[in-house]
């Protein structure tokens, strides 16, 4: 303990700490803000900084690995009292210890401004330990590359380059599922995905401070096949975690529903993820949009967040994508006009078949915009084919008797197209 204590006093990184924890809190609120509040969403917001200070590490775990070589200190660690993994323990230890230093910060500081608006709970640990278990793998890589290649500038770059492009291009939930964007409340970490990516973690650890003694050119006495069998044990851990990780299916897997979910108390009803409290009392406003709407729209009795019911219908279900309520009321405003109009039909004609697609296409925009209370957001783009959105949000503040008549225009041309 007395020697990692003295190598943490005595490594560089310590100077790199404070950029490191600005590195940490720029991409923390540099992506968005949305993630506030919300126990799962901020958890994985807390992660996504391990994608950045895991190939800065790397970098530096291979400059810090190579030292003892470039500085001539080989033949004197071999004939110490400590044993060289040892040795290299308490190196790779420090470089990790300021890695996960500056991660922690940023966890902290992410549970801090979302503790007044969040809900029961804490942040989830599996998405903290999967940003952790990330910072480890990238650090002991970099110490394996400093060792087999102790150069002082381009490699370290190299291998810092190296990770970072391989997690960018294998490393996303579609590829290894080292790292994760975001934690929606109906989706949870698989724990056996979650250790085997821990496992694979500790086996670059081991094969980093225990290389092949051998190929290093000292064997302490140790025959030369028993020299090479715990690398080799490594090298087959790693790779079984590896098969493991890919074989085994996603990381990520459906939640289960709780017993209550968490709903508004005005009808119809609509029913969240209790992580998401904080969006209740906007909900509870929509409701009671819906229940202001022309007696000729028909709204289903409750809506369910999506992963809610899971065996049930999905008809009535809805997502809140980044935070946005908007995506709350477009997913409503489909499941009304499905209940108020007649069941779909080929019509007659090209012609009528238009006409009525477009007649759903503006109600189904018109009762978005009526059901969030405002039109669609200026930073979402797209929409349904010829509707003018812009139009769309002011026709909401028409007189009602105004707005009525429009929407019932609509369902004239919807309820009246013939069939074939």
């Amino acid at each position: 303990m007395k020697i990692f204590l003295i190598e943490l006093r005595r490594s560089p990184l310590r100077w790199w700490l404070p950029l490191l924890i600005a590195l940490d809190l720029a991409v923390l609120f540099g992506r968005a803000r949305w993630w506030v509040g919300v126990w799962p969403q901020a958890s994985a917001a807390a992660q996504v900084p391990s994608f950045y200070i895991g190939p800065f590490l790397a970098a530096y775990a291979s400059w810090s690995a190579g030292r003892t070589h470039r500085l001539g200190f080989e033949d004197q660690i071999a004939a110490g009292s400590k044993s060289r993994w040892k040795i290299e323990l308490i190196r790779l230890s420090a470089t990790v210890v300021f890695g996960l230093a500056a991660y922690s910060t940023g966890a902290l500081v992410a549970a801090a401004v979302s503790f007044d608006d969040a809900g029961a709970g804490f942040l989830w640990p599996g998405y903290l330990l999967l940003g952790g278990t990330l910072i480890v793998l990238c650090t002991a890589v970099g110490h394996i590359t400093g060792r087999w290649f102790p150069s002082s500038s381009s490699i370290p770059v190299i291998c810092g380059l190296a990770c970072f492009a391989a997690l960018a291009m294998m490393g996303g939930p579609s590829g290894a599922g080292l790292f994760v964007l975001s934690g929606a409340p109906d989706i949870e970490l698989d724990a056996q995905g979650l250790a085997l990516r821990l496992a694979l973690a500790l086996a670059a650890v081991a094969l980093a401070v225990q290389p092949p003694r051998v190929l290093n050119g000292y064997s302490e006495g140790t025959a030369k096949l028993s020299a090479r069998l715990p690398a080799v044990g490594c090298v087959v851990l790693a790779a079984a975690c590896l098969a493991g990780m890919f074989s085994s299916g996603p990381l990520r897997v459906a939640r289960q529903a709780p017993r209550a979910p968490l709903c508004t108390t005005a009808e119809p009803k609509i029913c969240l993820w209790p992580e998401e409290e904080k969006y209740l009392p906007q909900v509870e406003d929509m409701a009671r949009r819906v229940s202001e709407l022309p007696s000729k729209f028909k709204s289903p009795a409750v809506f369910y967040e999506e992963g809610l019911q899971r065996n049930a219908s999905n008809d009535t279900d809805f997502s809140i994508l980044e935070g946005s309520m908007w995506e709350v009321a477009n997913g409503m405003s489909i499941s009304i006009s499905r209940t108020s109009t007649p069941p779909y039909c080929p019509a007659e004609n090209n012609a009528a078949e238009d006409r009525r697609m477009m007649a759903y296409f503006e109600l189904n925009s018109w009762l978005a915009a009526r059901i969030s209370g405002a039109g669609q957001p200026a930073n979402m783009h797209g929409g349904p084919p010829g509707v003018d959105q812009r139009e769309i949000a002011k026709m909401i503040e028409w007189p009602e008797v105004d707005q009525e008549s429009w929407a019932l225009k609509r369902l004239d041309t919807i309820e009246g197209t013939r069939c074939e």
